[in-house]
Protein backbone atom coordinates (compact mmCIF):
# COMPACT_ATOMS: atom_id res chain seq x y z
CA UNK A 1 0.00 0.00 0.00
CA UNK A 2 1.26 3.31 -0.93
CA UNK A 3 1.10 6.51 1.39
CA UNK A 4 -1.86 8.04 -0.55
CA UNK A 5 -3.72 4.82 0.08
CA UNK A 6 -3.00 4.55 3.75
CA UNK A 7 -3.85 8.09 4.49
CA UNK A 8 -7.29 7.52 2.54
CA UNK A 9 -8.18 4.86 5.15
CA UNK A 10 -6.94 6.76 7.93
CA UNK A 11 -8.93 9.78 7.40
CA UNK A 12 -12.54 8.67 9.12
CA UNK A 13 -10.59 7.90 12.29
CA UNK A 14 -8.93 11.08 12.46
CA UNK A 15 -12.20 12.83 11.51
CA UNK A 16 -13.71 10.92 14.34
CA UNK A 17 -11.60 11.35 17.00
CA UNK A 18 -11.58 14.98 15.65
CA UNK A 19 -15.23 15.53 15.68
CA UNK A 20 -15.25 13.92 19.80
CA UNK A 21 -12.25 15.97 20.97
CA UNK A 22 -14.46 19.07 19.98
CA UNK A 23 -17.30 17.83 21.88
CA UNK A 24 -15.03 16.98 25.25
CA UNK A 25 -13.65 20.90 24.72
CA UNK A 26 -17.33 21.86 24.46
CA UNK A 27 -17.69 19.89 27.35
CA UNK A 28 -15.16 21.14 29.24
CA UNK A 29 -15.37 24.97 28.65
CA UNK A 30 -18.98 24.79 29.79
CA UNK A 31 -17.55 23.22 33.17
CA UNK A 32 -15.05 25.87 33.26
CA UNK A 33 -18.13 28.85 32.78
CA UNK A 34 -19.94 26.40 35.73
CA UNK A 35 -16.97 26.70 38.07
CA UNK A 36 -16.08 30.15 37.32
CA UNK A 37 -19.52 31.31 37.83
CA UNK A 38 -20.02 29.21 41.10
CA UNK A 39 -16.91 30.89 42.52
CA UNK A 40 -16.33 34.02 41.25
CA UNK A 41 -17.38 35.70 44.97
CA UNK A 42 -14.44 33.01 46.67
CA UNK A 43 -11.45 34.20 44.43
CA UNK A 44 -10.76 36.86 41.95
CA UNK A 45 -9.50 35.64 38.89
CA UNK A 46 -10.99 33.71 36.27
CA UNK A 47 -9.92 30.01 36.70
CA UNK A 48 -9.23 27.06 33.77
CA UNK A 49 -8.37 23.36 33.79
CA UNK A 50 -4.11 23.28 33.85
CA UNK A 51 -2.68 21.45 31.30
CA UNK A 52 0.93 20.09 30.64
CA UNK A 53 1.87 18.15 27.64
CA UNK A 54 -1.59 17.33 26.65
CA UNK A 55 -2.31 16.22 30.43
CA UNK A 56 -4.68 17.76 32.86
CA UNK A 57 -3.06 18.63 35.53
CA UNK A 58 -5.30 20.29 37.54
CA UNK A 59 -6.79 23.96 38.14
CA UNK A 60 -5.42 27.27 37.88
CA UNK A 61 -5.74 31.35 37.10
CA UNK A 62 -6.10 31.48 33.76
CA UNK A 63 -4.32 34.85 33.83
CA UNK A 64 -0.49 34.47 34.66
CA UNK A 65 -0.07 37.34 37.20
CA UNK A 66 -3.13 35.79 38.48
CA UNK A 67 -0.96 33.01 39.59
CA UNK A 68 0.65 34.40 42.76
CA UNK A 69 -2.63 34.87 44.22
CA UNK A 70 -4.47 31.70 43.07
CA UNK A 71 -1.46 28.88 42.28
CA UNK A 72 -2.26 25.68 40.51
CA UNK A 73 -3.84 23.50 42.56
CA UNK A 74 -2.52 19.67 41.60
CA UNK A 75 -4.68 16.95 40.17
CA UNK A 76 -3.51 15.20 43.38
CA UNK A 77 -5.37 17.28 45.51
CA UNK A 78 -8.51 17.03 43.44
CA UNK A 79 -8.71 13.53 43.91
Amino acid sequence: MNKKEIISKLKPFWKRREDESYKFIKKQIKIEEEMNKKLKKYFNTELEFFYVDGQCVGIGAVMFNDRKKFPLIHDSELH
